[in-house]
């Protein structure tokens, strides 16, 4: 039985709840910087009842509502008139007016409308390692990927669920059957449309290349293709947040069914805003607008070039000569000067993610839970805080959920900065003093190089020495990440059962959080019970007791430190429009245009 529009309502505001706190800390703290663009609150969407073509017009302006969809046996969309008339959750209309602005985008969250045509060039870091979206592992991947392929759905800034290549979805009783009815006449970049096969093909390639992103689908039993325009996952086990995981993760693009697979691996052919038309490895990546991209109205621009430069001085150095127009991840320490250049300015937005200080409990002497217990007291937040974000990021806890979330256990913290215990622990894990060594990196997607640092000046007190390993920029994630037993890393936000699903939960192969000591068996168990408990619970209330525990055993087994939770910093030209910072993290160059004067 397909549930009613008063149910999503209600599914829509337990993932709302953390938007709210997420967007409404944002900048609490940012005097300095430039406004982020406004929250306007969105409407509901993916509605079951609405039927497809239902629309609300913002204005007057003389519309084109779509056309109405051929009927179909095996699978009919919902009938309108399951839901009232004039209900906020309608899908917006296309407006088409005329003069020289063009056709204005049809958005739940974004309500301005931008200048079209001119090419932006965007200082990037080290180039990407692949194009193949199943296997996307940093941030210089996803620049690229999210560029030229979509998911179903996709996240606004706030955290509401804009719906992408599946115009709506419905779900049963039980939570675990997710139907989604998919937007007719969307093209690959080949000409080839887009339909029910390719979703079912992305998803089951996930498993058969043993994709990375696997973790996230470990609720998933199988995609099941209802007719050409309507798909439906069936889960083995029930979910509210099932919408998170496919907004959330990006591994989860939208391929074609009828392309020989090795050839994502160099070439793209999405669905996106723009398609990829030369790449010169270790030199840039340039883009064209998409002429046939669905979404009407997008992009604005005529073009995109990736420029791709070594390290944070030149990518500063190169925006400032105005050679390039946006620095992506901009470092804090470059903030008052961009923010001091007539041209530029800096976006900076708070946000749930977190950078980390891993130790892999398999490998020595982190296998001794003595040693990471000691590297957890000499870990100083304040100071961190201070060195990576200027005092402006939020204190962690060792755990993925942060202090502005409904479901933080105020309760559950780890020790303060104490070099006597850390001495203390040191001792009796049969040491006098301990030699560690750190590996980190310059990566722009994260002060990793701050962290480290601090960590290294603040040990000493506790009987630990630090040695700072700097790997480049476009090794680290293959050769550090997951593989050396001391390293630095980071996660873009998310809500807290996409960051446990991903990082934690045992089925994840990207768990950098996950408890796999030889003496943690009980303790894995026990989180993954609770992170698959946790979505099966409606009411926040009973999900705060679930996590509750979860931050308990995470600070108590500290596999990995997470000392704050971090900001999106970007610089840019003053008169780049439509790529302010994301809490998310998230980068999408559709909405991106020149303003003027």
């Amino acid at each position: 039985m397909l549930v009613g529009k008063y149910h999503l309502k209600g599914l829509m505001l337990l993932s709302s709840l953390v938007a709210f706190a997420l967007v409404a800390t944002a900048c609490s703290d940012d005097s300095s910087a430039t406004p982020a663009e406004p929250v306007v609150p969105a409407p509901a969407i993916g509605t079951p009842g609405v039927s497809r073509g239902a629309v609300e017009a913002p204005t007057a302006v003389p519309t084109e509502a779509a056309p109405a969809p051929a009927a179909t046996e095996a699978a009919p969309a919902p009938a309108a008139t399951q839901a009232p008339a004039a209900t906020a959750t309608a899908i917006p209309v296309v407006v088409q007016p005329t003069g020289p602005t063009g056709p204005v985008p049809a958005h739940t969250y974004r309500h301005e409308i931008g200048n079209y045509g001119g090419t932006m060039t965007l200082g990037m870091a080290a180039e990407h390692s692949t194009f193949d979206p199943a296997f996307a592992s940093n941030s210089s991947d996803l620049n690229v990927i999210d560029q030229v392929y979509e998911q179903l759905v996709e996240h606004n800034p706030d955290l509401t669920f804009q719906p992408l290549l599946a115009e709506l979805w419905e779900f049963n009783d039980a939570l675990d059957e997710w139907t989604f009815y998919l937007r007719r006449g969307v093209k690959f970049s080949d000409g080839s449309d887009m339909n029910a096969n390719d979703v079912v093909y992305s998803f089951n390639r996930l498993r058969e290349l043993e994709s990375p992103g696997l973790g996230a689908l470990s609720m998933v039993e199988q995609v099941v293709k209802v007719d050409i325009d309507t798909v439906r996952f069936e889960l083995n086990s029930p979910t509210a947040f099932f919408l998170d995981s496919l907004a959330l993760v990006y591994h989860f693009k939208i391929l074609p069914s009828d392309v020989d697979s090795s050839r994502f691996q160099e070439e793209t052919i999405g669905t996106g805003a723009f398609i990829m038309t030369e790449n010169i490895i270790g030199e840039r990546t340039v883009f064209e607008k998409n002429p046939n991209y669905w979404w009407t109205g997008y992009p604005y621009l005529d073009g995109l070039i990736f420029q791709y430069l070594p390290d944070p001085t030149s990518r500063l150095e190169a925006l400032k000569a105005g050679d390039t127009h946006y620095h992506r991840y901009m470092p804090v320490t470059e903030v008052a000067e961009v923010d001091a250049h007539p041209d530029l300015r800096s976006s900076i937005v708070g946000t749930s993610g977190y950078v980390i200080v891993a130790m892999d409990p398999t490998q020595a002497p982190f296998d001794n839970k003595l040693i990471r217990q000691a590297v957890q007291a000499i870990t100083d937040r304040e100071a961190i805080n201070t060195a990576a974000f200027l005092g402006r990021g939020a204190i962690g806890n060792d755990h993925p959920i942060p202090p502005f979330d409904p479901h933080f256990n105020a309760d559950a913290r780890p020790p303060a900065y104490d070099p006597a215990l850390a001495c203390s622990l040191v001792n009796q894990a049969g040491y006098d003093r301990i030699d560690l060594q750190l590996h980190t990196s310059t990566n722009p997607g994260a002060p990793m190089m701050a962290i480290a640092t601090v960590m290294e000046e603040k040990a000493t007190a506790g009987c630990i020495d630090i040695e700072i390993l700097v790997q480049p920029e476009a090794t680290y994630w293959g050769e550090v990440w997951l593989v050396k037993p001391f390293y630095t890393s980071y996660w873009a936000g998310r809500t807290p059962d996409a960051a446990l699903g991903i990082s934690v939960h045992s089925s994840s192969d990207w768990a950098d959080g996950k408890l796999k000591g030889a003496d943690q068996e009980a303790q894995l168990a026990r989180v993954d019970a609770l992170i698959e408990l946790a979505r099966t619970q409606g009411e926040l209330a009973d999900r705060r007791v679930t996590y509750g525990e979860l931050q308990e055993i995470l600070i108590e087994e500290v596999v990995r430190l997470i000392p704050v939770h971090q900001l999106v910093i970007n610089g840019m030209a003053n008169d780049v429009r439509g790529l302010e910072s994301d809490p998310g993290a998230w980068f999408w160059s559709r909405y991106a245009y020149w303003a003027t004067e």
